[in-house]
């Protein structure tokens, strides 16, 4: 048996000075250590830092120079062993819209692939793309959007033997809302975004069995009070959640607060959307479908100026939300590891720390720096 101690961030709150035993991948017990003093087993102490569960980003193209549509199954492999040193211990593998030939190659690739030993769960794979507004394709290519049909997405599904596990779309493209209910029927998390879809059109995509809306605020028109749109029904909505990249440079803090005003605790959820250059020096970098320029925190296509993605890892993005807000730690546990565990249907697994669920934690100090990893009750970092 293992014991980790330290300040416990629970669905209840937070135990300070508290322990979670675990044996195997699955937790026994959880407490507070004055009450339980006595332990034979193998202990992990962390005085005064917080034990999190381990964070599941649902949104990351790439990290120090490997990219998921790039690199394919080189890439994913190098991800989920990088990634646990982010307090990431899973995560969604995101494409970057394609040739049709290569995005057929990544799914043979990906459907194959599992995590390499103590790296971080691949959970599925994300495509953000083809079937994306080219009036808000942000850094997709626009020769390779293409306009969704139900059979061409049953091809997808099967070619990629099961791995798609979230698809974002525009709602408003023609096919979009037939193919909406033929991947909601099917269990694919069908998240719109990169959209000019008024908000009728983004109403009737959630009734189809849309759940999701990428990036909130980004690829989609801003708000106005006589074109109501993708981004008034999300902030309308109180039902479909709402990822957002809090890293201060796609949305500014203010905006954050509007946007947890809007959409409560419960339907609001942080992501990476981290590209291939994050962790990188500042520079220019190859990139498609242009070069992209990283300077301080911020990424850009190099010619248009275009954010392209950003470089601020989910364990950063929480500490912003942690500075700008009043969210408490276990509000930000449930934001950063819960609702992604939820939307993916695997949080009677993962996503909280409680008794019957996988030892799956990460130990952060004040600052949100990373200080211990473990996934399914082994040590990593």
């Amino acid at each position: 048996m293992k014991r980790i101690s330290g300040n416990i961030v629970t669905p209840q709150g937070v135990i300070e000075e508290g322990f979670v035993d675990f044996e195997g991948e699955r937790i026994l017990a959880v407490g507070k250590e004055a009450d339980f003093p006595s332990f034979s087993g193998e202990l992990h102490r962390f005085p005064g830092q917080v034990v999190f569960p381990g964070l599941i980003d649902l949104h990351l193209h790439g990290w120090q120079g490997y990219d998921v549509t790039e690199h394919q199954s080189q890439g994913v492999r190098a991800l989920s062993k990088l990634l646990p040193s982010l307090g990431v211990t899973g995560f969604l593998p995101t494409t970057l819209t394609t040739s049709w030939e290569n995005l057929l190659h990544l799914l043979r690739e990906v459907a194959e692939v599992k995590a390499p030993a103590k790296g971080a769960r691949i959970l599925g794979l994300h495509l953000e793309g083809p079937y994306l507004s080219p009036h808000r394709a942000g850094a997709h290519e626009l020769r390779f959007l293409r306009l969704p049909t139900p059979k061409e997405i049953r091809f997808l599904l099967s070619y990629g033997g099961g791995c798609i596990k979230r698809l974002t779309i525009a709602p408003e493209l023609e096919g979009a809302l037939e193919s909406i209910a033929y991947l909601a029927h099917q269990g694919v998390l069908v998240s719109l975004g990169h959209s000019k879809a008024s908000y009728r059109e983004a109403q009737e995509a959630f009734l189809r069995g849309a759940r999701l809306v990428t990036h909130l605020f980004n690829g989609m028109d801003p708000l106005h009070h006589r074109q109501p749109n993708l981004l008034a029904f999300a902030l309308d909505e109180r039902e479909i959640y709402a990822e957002i990249i809090a890293d201060t440079v796609h949305v500014r803090e203010e905006i954050l607060r509007i946007a947890l005003s809007c959409k409560g605790l419960h339907h609001l959820f942080p992501v990476s959307d981290a590209i291939k250059v994050g962790g990188l020096p500042d520079g220019v970098y190859p990139y498609s479908p242009e070069p992209v320029v990283l300077a301080e925190g911020k990424v850009v296509l190099a010619k248009s100026r275009m954010l392209a993605g950003s470089v601020c890892p989910l364990s950063q993005v929480l500490f912003h939300l942690r500075e700008t807000t009043s969210l408490s730690l276990q509000e930000l546990a449930w934001m950063g590891s819960t609702i992604p565990a939820k939307l993916l249907g695997i949080d009677q697994h993962l996503g909280s720390i409680a008794v019957g669920k996988i030892a799956d934690f990460v130990i952060f100090d004040s600052s949100f720096r990373v200080q211990g990893v473990f996934i399914s009750g082994e040590r990593v970092r």
